[in-house]
């Protein structure tokens, strides 16, 4: 296997803020970029940010076009899901705006495709062969966000609630046994700095912690947002200096786990892409959801879910739009025959929450904020778990 990694700080000048709530920049938002070759390419973009509309999406994956010759259904575009960074307006949203805001969403856009081209340049010039070592670390840095009140359950912190804590992590190693790059993920919703300063900009929990493994190897740290539609920091942060040091605590566990030898991993990597159907229900307002237990789900038109799987040697990498529980990804990893599997979702766009049964039947937030009926988390990992079975 041959392989190339990137990584370009988004240059959000002076003249972008403000910008929705955000009035200045606390800590840079970063793209990072691996390119992995053999007889074919693939290429995975992580962006220090929310989320991203479709036609960011597309645009993106145009700009890596015009730097490096790929298909385009060989690009998964991901985002650390920082609480603390602007977003790519919905088209809807867009036609309501005035022209001040419309300006700087597209400026805000040619600075997100400005930083992914440095990074993709970054990436084919580093290009070279390189063995895969695996590892998994392991964290009691994230917990259950899914809290029952007296009304119902609402977000908070459920130290009694499922969070899980194995870290997966692929180490790309050159032949003179340096560190290219580092690809891992973790089930956590990066939130912790809306609460210190929500004018800030920030790359947040997952984004400092990234930046800590980069400083310490030298080498871009690409971060998947895992299964991680109700996980959040285990702990708040009262001000940066608190978010710095939970971050770098986490940072420093992945350290010590990637200096170890890991387990070396080889073979031609195979992608294909699963499509599932399963039923959905109304997508309601955020604004009106509230605790409650007696939610009523609105059933609506079937949904489907297109789910890019790459694998090679003992390693499995499921790609999925929807943010899934931390139990459901959890289920695919125990039982996947892959020694490694990473679960990474918010893949390429988004498409909310798809809860476990048990959030339905408690009425969390996941289950009520989503276009997905109860079942479908079961369905797609059977799914998954049979494509798993199959390739093995």
């Amino acid at each position: 296997m041959r392989a190339g990694a990137g990584r370009t700080n988004l240059k959000l000048s002076d003249t972008i803020f403000p910008i929705e709530n955000f009035r200045y920049l606390h800590d840079d938002l970063a793209c990072r970029v691996i390119i992995l070759e053999q007889q074919e390419s693939l290429v995975f973009v992580s962006l220090d940010l929310t989320s991203l509309q479709e036609y960011a999406i597309d645009a993106i994956k145009t700009e890596i076009n015009r730097h490096y010759t790929v298909p385009l259904d060989h690009i998964f575009i991901s985002v650390s899901h920082t609480f603390s960074a602007p977003h790519t307006r919905s088209i809807e949203a867009l036609e309501r705006s005035s022209e001040e805001i419309k300006q700087k969403n597209q400026l805000f856009l040619q600075i997100i495709l400005a930083a992914v081209a440095d990074a993709v340049e970054k990436a084919v010039a580093t290009i070279q062969r390189v063995k895969v070592i695996r590892h998994t670390a392991e964290t009691d840095a994230t917990i259950n966000r899914d809290v029952e009140q007296e009304a119902g359950y609402w977000i908070g912190r459920n130290p009694n609630g499922f969070s899980d804590r194995k870290l997966p992590i692929l180490k790309f190693m050159t032949e003179n046994q340096e560190i290219l790059a580092i690809l891992y993920s973790v089930d956590v919703q990066s939130s912790l700095v809306e609460t210190i300063d929500n004018t800030a900009v920030s790359s947040d929990f997952i984004g400092l912690a990234s930046k800590s493994i980069e400083d310490h190897f030298d080498c871009p740290a690409l971060f998947m947002l895992g299964a991680a539609a109700d996980q959040i920091p285990k702990s708040a942060s009262q001000d940066f200096q608190d978010l710095t040091k939970q971050a770098n605590a986490l940072g420093n566990i992945l350290i010590e786990e990637i200096k170890q030898e890991g387990s070396e991993t080889d073979g031609s990597f195979v992608l294909d892409k699963l499509t599932v159907t399963v039923k959905g229900q109304e997508l309601p307002d955020r604004k009106q959801l509230k605790p409650a237990r007696d939610h009523v789900f609105i059933p609506s038109a079937d949904r489907r879910v297109s789910i890019p799987i790459v694998t090679f040697g003992e390693v499995a990498i499921v790609m999925l739009k929807p943010e899934i529980t931390s139990n459901i990804g959890a289920g695919i990893k125990a039982r996947s025959p892959y020694k490694t599997t990473i679960v990474a979702t918010m893949i390429n766009g988004g498409q909310k929450y798809m809860a476990d049964e048990e959030s339905y039947q408690k009425c969390t937030y996941e289950a009520m904020n989503s276009m997905f009926a109860s079942g479908s988390a079961e369905i797609v990992s059977g799914k998954v778990l049979a494509e798993l079975i199959k390739r093995k």
